[in-house]
Formats: C-alpha cells, structure tokens, sequence
C-alpha cells in the first residue's frame, strides 16, 4: 500500500472516530462538520473527500465493526444458535457501546425513503443469518424442513425491534440483555424441534 493510500485511510479513520465520539456525547443534531474536524484534527475538506453530508458517517460508524463480529462468531464453538446468538447478541452490544444518541440517528435515517444504508444493512444481516442456518443444514446439524426464510426473517425482525425500541423509548430498556433473552430462550427453544 502507498504512503498515499495509508495517510488517507488514517484521515478517514480519525474523522470516523471523532464523529462517533462527539455523537455519542452531544447527539447528532448538536454536532457541526467542523466539531469533527477538529476534533479529529484534520481540515474542514478533508470530511468531504470521504462523506458527501453529516448523515452519511452515521452509517459508516453502524458499519465499522460488524465485519469482525460476523468473523468471530463463525469461528465460535457450539451450535448454529450460539453462532447466530453470538452474532446478534455482540452486534446488540457494539450498538448499545455506541450509543443512544447515534443509534436515534440511524434510524432516522434509514427510514427516509431515498436512504438505502438501512436496507443495506438489513439485508447483510439476513444475509448472516440465513448462511449460518444453511450451513448448519448442510452439516447435519438440523433437518431441512426448517423454515430457513422464515426464520431469518423472525430473528432480524425480533433484533432489529429491539434497537428501534430502545431507541424510541430513549433508553427505557437495555438492548443487550433483550436480544439476549431472546437468544438463550424463544430461539433456543425453537429450534430445537429441528434440532439432528
């Protein structure tokens, strides 16, 4: 890689991490391009080589991480619902370290209907789900009469209400303990019918 291409990843990288700094403290709406800049200590031009507007590096922050936690829970022992908990439940854990505020944002977002970042992410966490259920169809692990479609859909469904809730009611719920829940009890139990 050039020493071109490292500075710019490392300009990126700062911009990206003093948006979320200053999100998860003041909120989105308190939170101006040059209070980025600043704080990641880099000109006001240098936000518009990477992001068109302000909205745009909130779906890069949703998107930093969950890269790695899909790796690390292909790599967990255990079952396809300790991989599927596990990828659901440490995603529901990187959102509530994030923050409230940037997770309010997000959803604002996404639900404009010329924001396609929301129905991206959707369908790359189906996408998750719905491998981790084949695989483990492949594998013997459960029987091929599982409803994978159906399945997929009631655990992205049941993740992805849990975020809106705990948005909507400003925090009223811990997030990470309900998906949780969810994971070690309704699912667990659920698939176990299907269970080789």
């Amino acid at each position: 890689m050039s020493i071109r291409r490292e500075r710019a990843q490392e300009t990126r990288a700062k911009i990206v991490a003093a948006a979320e700094k200053l999100i998860s403290e003041k909120g989105f709406d308190a939170v101006q391009i040059i209070d980025i800049t600043n704080e990641a200590g880099v000109g006001k031009g240098s936000f518009y080589t990477y992001f068109k507007r302000k909205e745009d590096i909130v779906a890069e922050i949703a998107y930093t991480k969950f890269e790695s936690i899909h790796d690390q829970s292909k790599e967990r022992e255990g079952n396809v619902c300790d991989k599927i908990a596990s990828f659901i439940t440490d995603s529901m854990e990187y959102i509530k370290e994030t923050g409230i505020k940037i997770s309010q944002q997000w959803i604002r977002g996404i639900v404009a209907p010329d924001n396609q970042d929301g129905i991206q992410k959707l369908m790359y966490d189906r996408q998750v789900i719905h491998s981790f259920l084949e695989k483990a169809v492949e594998h013997g692990e459960i029987t091929e009469q599982i409803p994978i479609d159906q399945l997929t859909y009631w655990i992205t469904s049941e993740y992805y209400g849990i975020v809106f809730c705990w948005a909507l009611t400003d925090g009223e719920n811990d997030p990470a303990a309900a998906i949780n829940d969810f994971c070690y009890g309704m699912l667990r139990e659920y698939l176990k019918q299907y269970m080789e």
